[in-house]
Order: structure tokens, then sequence, then C-alpha cells
């Protein structure tokens, strides 16, 4: 008889929704979201949908639907990285999770790019 790996039902049942939720992405519209990325992503939703306020004040109307904008799903995708990157549990991230930290993120100065020295030392052949 094979023995199998034991799986808890709350894993099962994210695995199974998460391949479906990557199937819709292998639709020619660019590369699929690994399971990080869409772990952090439906992270980021829960996150939002914590704050009704913050909702509506990014809220966007798409012919007769309300939906939140793409930037507020961003902002809130960078903190949710932010926080899972230093080891913290989902739990912890919703529980903790504020506006102010979310909406800070769209004020931080942005980092500047290196220049380009106009006489470097190296020639173009």
């Amino acid at each position: 008889m094979r023995s199998f790996p034991e799986v808890f039902l709350a894993d099962a049942d994210q695995s199974q929704d998460t391949d479906a939720d990557e199937s819709e992405w292998h639709n020619g519209q660019g590369e699929a979201p690994d399971r990080n990325a869409l772990a952090a992503l439906q992270l980021a939703h829960r996150a939002i949908a914590k704050f009704p306020d913050l909702r509506r004040r990014y809220q966007k109307f798409i012919g007769t639907a309300a939906v939140v904008s793409s930037a507020l799903v961003i902002l809130s995708s960078i903190a949710v990285t932010r926080r899972l990157r230093k080891g913290e549990s989902p739990d912890h991230i919703l529980a903790e999770i504020t506006t102010d930290e979310i909406e800070s993120i769209a004020k931080e100065k942005k980092p500047t790019r290196p220049n380009k020295a106009k006489n470097s030392s190296r020639h173009s052949h």
C-alpha cells in the first residue's frame, strides 16, 4: 500500500484555489504569477477588505460597477510583501496592518537611478 504525505484540509483547499487562479493567468496575456505572488495578492485583497473607508477612497467606477483601484491593490501588496519577507504570518499581518501603513508607501521617496557619466572612462566600439 502506498503512503501519501499528510495534507491538512486548509492546505488542500488553498492549493485547489491557487491552481484555479493560475489557470486563469494562462490566457496569453502575460506571465503567470508564482504561488508566493498569488498568496501575497490574496492577502493584500483581504487587507483591503478590512478597511471599508480605504476602499471607498480608492474606488473607481467602470460602467455601473464599483471596483477598487489597482493603485490600492499595489500599495497593499507592497505592504503585505514587506511584512511577509520579515517572516510575519498572514494572520499577524491582517491583525496589525493599518491604513496609514498602506497609504504611506505612496508617499515614500522613490530611489534615484544612477547617473551615467557622459565622459566615462570606457569607450564604445
